[in-house]
């Protein structure tokens, strides 16, 4: 009995070693092949648009043939299964799996899909209305600054309507309370404007407040000075007043007697 599972487990063994992996059909491969190229198409595009941020705006192409490519695997059929089995849930590194998940998760970090439309739930390479309103006003900014008849001294006072618009604007549509409030090209942008505006203009405004507040302090330092003299005077022109004594009350009093006297 011994003998017989033990040539049985030997020819388990022997068949195995001369079984051949399963390839995946054309059809899959294609479809494998496609998918690296986007996921390399849009790694290089995240690393050459990662400063400034124009990650959403440059990249959503690259990323929208992530997303199709992706879906392709997991639709077509390799024989009686499907070709994502052929590529996930194998071994531990997962390597299909771990590039598709790092490239949507870099995505939605940043929040690009709120710089597009989308439609139906289906992302699109079309700007959303808030996103070109944006655009608008961040153009009309930089036109201002860089226009011929403005320089440092008056740059200030001239911009100063087209950058209170578009902070404004930015503020209307961004959630604050959040640590990424809006699409990161979006947020990237502000904080250059606004690093640019308070590097260039600030000053202006801090001097101006530093002109106020001295003039304040010295106001309120001279109140003091003519309160305090005002005390110091009024006390020393003030009359001595003695108090009566008991003699004096007596002497009164004697005169009053001899008097009726």
């Amino acid at each position: 009995m011994l003998l017989f599972v033990l040539l049985g487990l030997t020819t388990s063994i022997v068949d195995c070693l001369d079984m051949k992996p399963v390839e995946p059909n054309a059809n899959c491969s294609k479809s494998l092949d496609n998918l690296a190229n986007a996921l390399a198409n849009f790694t290089l595009c995240s690393v050459k648009n990662s400063k400034p941020i124009k990650l959403c705006e440059k990249c959503v192409h690259s990323y929208l043939e992530i997303l199709e490519s992706y879906e392709d695997i997991v639709k077509l059929a390799d024989g009686d299964h499907k070709c994502i089995s052929n590529y996930v849930n194998l071994d531990r590194l997962q390597i299909v799996d771990t590039f598709y998940r790092n490239s949507y998760n870099l995505w939605n970090q940043a929040k690009c899909y709120e710089c597009f439309q989308s439609i139906n739930g289906n992302l699109t390479a079309n700007l959303s209305l808030e996103t070109v309103h944006f655009n608008e006003l961040s153009d009309d900014f930089k036109r201002c600054i860089g226009g011929k008849d403005v320089n440092e001294t008056n740059m200030c006072n001239i911009c100063m309507d087209v950058y209170t618009n578009l902070d404004s604007f930015y503020k209307s549509i961004s959630n604050e309370n959040e640590k990424i409030g809006v699409c990161m090209d979006i947020v990237d942008m502000m904080n250059q404007t606004r690093g640019f505006w308070s590097k260039n203009c600030c000053k202006y405004r801090h001097h101006v407040e530093f002109i106020f507040v001295f003039s304040t302090a010295a106001m309120i330092f001279t109140m003091i000075i003519f309160y305090v003299l005002t005390k110091i005077c009024t006390d020393k022109r003030m009359p001595t007043v003695f108090k009566q004594t008991r003699f004096a009350n007596y002497l009164q009093s004697s005169s009053s007697l001899s008097t009726r006297r």
